[in-house]
Formats: structure tokens, C-alpha cells, sequence
């Protein structure tokens, strides 16, 4: 493991109406026990964005995955979602949320029965799924969350095809599934060039996820 650059989170309040979430830059191994004060921390002001306060991450830089994250909130479906705030949301999009950034997109869906499957058994059975949604679908990996709790990663490369120039290029995707109340599960769903690819990016986003 290698020393990443992490930064500790002090919360500043503007207001009533907002909040920001200030970073104090730290040359520290990003450890278990950090990830799960994080996860706190982004929980608790996940829940503060289905209320009436904006909330603003200040971290990251332009584009991809590494742009600011802003919270997004679906009042109506209760979900709250943090997504790069360089991207723009596709209304067009009718099985969830959906955020496009160039040709990066990210998806949020909650699934409302797991058929009484645990999270890895049902990761793999929506591989049959996830063959059918991707062009050339290709898996490169199947994990356990080291930070989010009974979660689980599919990773894999899929064919598509830039927005933007129209050439072909191969992605290199993941979907997080994550167990919710009431055996419901949440899928979060990010996808790019292979070239955009960021674990530590598409992690900060799934951590974001709150459903009430």
C-alpha cells in the first residue's frame, strides 16, 4: 500500500440555509478506521440533504470523477447522492437518477425486492443483466467493499462510444451494490474511458448514497 493524501474533513456552517465541507490536506495511509469516520460523516450530512440544507463537498478538481462533489436529493424517492458538480442531470433517464459528464455517466437505482439473495449471490446473477445494458461486457472483477458495510463491486470493460468525438472507446466501469432497509438494494452505477478510470472517485461517490 502507498501513502495517499487524504484530507480531514472540519465542517464550517454559512447560515442556515447551507454548509460546506472544508478539507485540511494530510499525508496519511488512508486506513480502515478513517474510512469508517468518512462514511459517518458523509452519512450524516447525506441525511442533512434530504432536509432543507444544501451541501457542498469542497474537493476534487475539473471534470471526471475528481470534480467537486455536490449532494443531489430526490425528496419524493428519499435518495440523496453526491455527483461530480462539473456533470448535469439527464431527466431523460426514467429507472433513477442519472448524471452525465462528458462521456462519464453515473446511475442510481434502488431495487425494491433482492428475492431474499445476499448482496455477492445477487451481484452475480445481475451479470446476466449487465451483459445485455454493455456492449462487450467483460468482467474484470467481483469484491467486497472494504468501506461500505455488506456492499459489493462489479468491475468491468464494456465497448462504447464518445458523446463528444463519436470514436469508439473501451470503459472500464463499476457498479456498487449496496444493502438498504427493508432488503432493498442500491445500485450505483458509474461508467468512462478506461482512461478516466478512478477507484478512489467512483468510492466517493457510492459513499454518498443515502436511501431512506
Amino acid at each position: 500500500m502507498t501513502n495517499r493524501v487524504i484530507r480531514q474533513p472540519q465542517l464550517f456552517l454559512e447560515g442556515t440555509l447551507s454548509c460546506k465541507l472544508h478539507f485540511e490536506t494530510l499525508g496519511l495511509l488512508y486506513e480502515p478506521y478513517r474510512r469508517f469516520q468518512m462514511r459517518k460523516i458523509v452519512g450524516v450530512l447525506a441525511l442533512v440533504a434530504l432536509s432543507s440544507v444544501s451541501v457542498v463537498f469542497a474537493e476534487g478538481g475539473e471534470g471526471g470523477v475528481e470534480a467537486a462533489l455536490m449532494i443531489y436529493r430526490d425528496v419524493k424517492a428519499g435518495i440523496a447522492i453526491g455527483y461530480p458538480a462539473t456533470w448535469s442531470r439527464d431527466p431523460s433517464f426514467t429507472k433513477g437518477i442519472r448524471f452525465v459528464g462528458g462521456d462519464d455517466t453515473l446511475e442510481v437505482q434502488v431495487l425494491s425486492e433482492s428475492n431474499g439473495m445476499d448482496i455477492k449471490t445477487f451481484a452475480q446473477n445481475n451479470e446476466a443483466v449487465l451483459s445485455r445494458e454493455f456492449s462487450a461486457f467483460k468482467k474484470i472483477a467481483l469484491r467486497a467493499s472494504p468501506e461500505i458495510r455488506g456492499a459489493w463491486i462489479v468491475g468491468f470493460e464494456a465497448a462504447d462510444k464518445s458523446q463528444i468525438t463519436g470514436k469508439p472507446f473501451t470503459a472500464h466501469n463499476e457498479r456498487y451494490y449496496i444493502p438498504l432497509k427493508g432488503q432493498r438494494i442500491g445500485l450505483v452505477t458509474v461508467t468512462g474511458p478506461a482512461n478516466h478510470y478512478d477507484r478512489e472517485g467512483i468510492r466517493d461517490i457510492a459513499l454518498t448514497l443515502l436511501v431512506q
